[in-house]
């Protein structure tokens, strides 16, 4: 039994100098795979791109609101989805100095007025009529953001 003590905490110390020494190759080689400049602003540009996409996903779900919901409690729900996309792109856009964000938010503004302005008794179907040019806005908007940084 003293062996096979003794042959378990020699096998547990090579374990451990194994993950030291793994762990040590991996961090030296992390620091050799530094990206380049030129990569990073690529990959800030890809985050954007994606994250133009799914703001344009959820302001889609608001032009749909006649086939999805019928209350206004819904609609505000759909926007506060949008909005939480748009502080996504925002906060992305700030390392893509081309990315034309503002305009995005600025739709994204006139869209947010025109909900709250909806009466209370609006039907989901109403509310799409009467914010679609806001919806159209903001859509152009995050298109315009998308081929500013070639997504």
């Amino acid at each position: 039994m003293g062996v096979h003590l003794h042959s378990y905490r020699a096998a547990a110390r090579s374990a451990a100098l194994l993950l030291c020494a793994a762990g040590a190759l991996a961090l030296s080689g992390c620091a050799g795979a530094r990206m380049t400049p030129a990569e990073e602003e690529r990959a800030a540009t890809d985050t954007l791109c994606e994250d133009l996409g799914g703001l344009r996903m959820d302001a889609g779900k608001l032009a749909d609101l006649g086939l999805t919901t019928t209350r206004l409690d819904d609609v505000r729900d759909l926007r506060d989805d949008v909005a939480y996309a748009l502080d996504t792109v925002t906060h992305s856009a700030q390392r893509v100095g081309k990315a034309k964000a503002d305009a995005v938010t600025e739709a994204y503004d006139g869209l947010a007025r025109a909900i709250d302005a909806l009466p209370r008794d609006t039907t989901g179907a109403q509310a799409a009529e009467r914010i679609r040019p806001q919806l159209e806005a903001l859509d152009q908007a995050i298109a315009a953001s998308q081929a500013s940084v070639k997504c």
